[in-house]
């Protein structure tokens, strides 16, 4: 039977209609799941990991080579940055885990009419004195005490003895009194674990923690790459071979928080670095090669696929190759934010006394517009 032009035509609208239909209920349909992978409110769980060592320069070529499926895929389903910073004045390993769960800087600084008083730990072994508070004579408030004073759980898991400093600073002896809500007690890390240069250990610990008494905020730290590159030098295939340990790391924590039924769609990773390296050192704080550090955020509350900088353009400036001290404004995204941005995710206060991020406004998301359905 002959159609008429008319019924052609018809037909062609009809069927570009059903067809824009169907690409409307497909997108929907993925903007109703990507909201649920991030709009569903903030984390029950943080695990805040520091890549001890991990320098971008030498990052970024294993990524465009294809050897990291963990770290690409902290890329592809989380918010991150390749440029972001370590402390000022220090590009060393104790001094830069410091300011990670202090939110200070290392050294006093004043930024506008405030004055700043750093942590001040610069000892960088394990000879080191009683705890950080009598290094400057008053008390260094913590991420441990901010999620312990609240009654969350709190736990330290680290490859190196000296991260025994962090212990004796928040222990029954030397934390301080809890002053909010519920006396939870001195003691402000409920876990705590050094397995000294043995990450795979370290690795079952956190893994078997989080599956039967998981703690709400923990600090996890690697030593692997650190260690390659001053026994082999930063780029080394044994640098690498060690990059690629811990991919295999964050990868099984990510299959953990995403198959474990209390974990799954509650917990939030953070991942960051201490320092990178050259040759077989780290420490001229003025080389970009030192001060240059990946940092991603992933999980519950996160929106996939981010710039770091590019949703925080008001509070956060890429610093190009630059090195800005904490006088400058806006701030690059540092090591050191990573404290207080765990505590926001938790709805906690920000650290007390800390400077960076000590607003709360490091986001990990794009604003959702009221104005579109949900």
């Amino acid at each position: 039977m002959r159609m008429s032009v008319f019924s052609v035509c018809r037909r062609k609208r009809l069927a570009w209609a059903l067809a824009l239909l169907a690409l409307a209920v497909v997108a929907g349909g993925s903007r109703s799941a990507h909201a649920e992978r991030y709009v569903t409110g903030p984390p029950q769980y943080v695990i805040q990991i520091s890549v001890d060592g991990l320098g971008s320069a030498w990052l970024e070529p294993l990524l465009k080579a294809g050897g990291l499926p963990n770290f690409e895929r902290l890329e592809r389903e989380g918010a991150w940055t390749h440029n972001a910073r370590t402390d000022f004045d220090f590009t060393i390993t104790l001094p830069n885990h410091t300011c990670m769960v202090t939110g200070r800087p290392v050294r006093d600084r004043t930024v506008g009419d405030r004055a700043v008083a750093g942590h001040g730990w610069t000892v960088n072994n394990d000879d080191q004195p009683e705890n950080l508070h009598g290094n400057r004579h008053d008390y260094i408030a913590s991420t441990f005490d901010v999620a312990h004073d609240h009654g969350l759980r709190t736990a330290l898991l680290a490859t190196k003895s000296k991260f025994k400093i962090y212990d004796n600073s928040y222990d029954s002896a030397s934390g301080a009194a809890d002053a909010v809500g519920t006396d939870n007690g001195r003691d402000k890390i409920d876990f705590y674990q050094i397995s000294d240069a043995n990450s795979p250990a370290l690795l079952a610990a956190l893994e078997e923690m989080m599956k039967t008494k998981p703690a709400n905020y923990a600090f996890v730290h690697f030593h692997d790459a650190d260690q390659a590159g001053h026994k082999h030098n930063w780029g080394s295939p044994e640098y690498n071979a060690a990059v690629k340990a811990v991919d295999g790391y964050l990868g099984a924590i990510l299959d953990l928080v995403t198959t474990d039924p209390t974990l799954r769609g509650k917990t939030t990773v953070i991942v960051s670095a201490d320092h990178g390296g050259f040759g077989n050192n780290h420490q001229d704080n003025a080389n970009p090669l030192n001060y240059t550090i990946p940092f991603y955020v992933w999980g519950a509350g996160v929106e996939p696929g981010k710039d770091l900088y590019g949703i925080n353009p008001k509070t956060r400036k890429d610093p190009g190759t630059g090195r800005p001290d904490y006088t400058d404004s806006p701030q690059p995204i540092r090591n050191g934010d990573g404290g207080n941005l765990a505590m926001s995710l938790l709805k906690l206060p920000a650290i007390p006394n800390s400077l960076i991020d000590a607003n709360e406004d490091l986001a990990v998301s794009e604003p959702v517009d009221p104005r579109l359905p949900q």
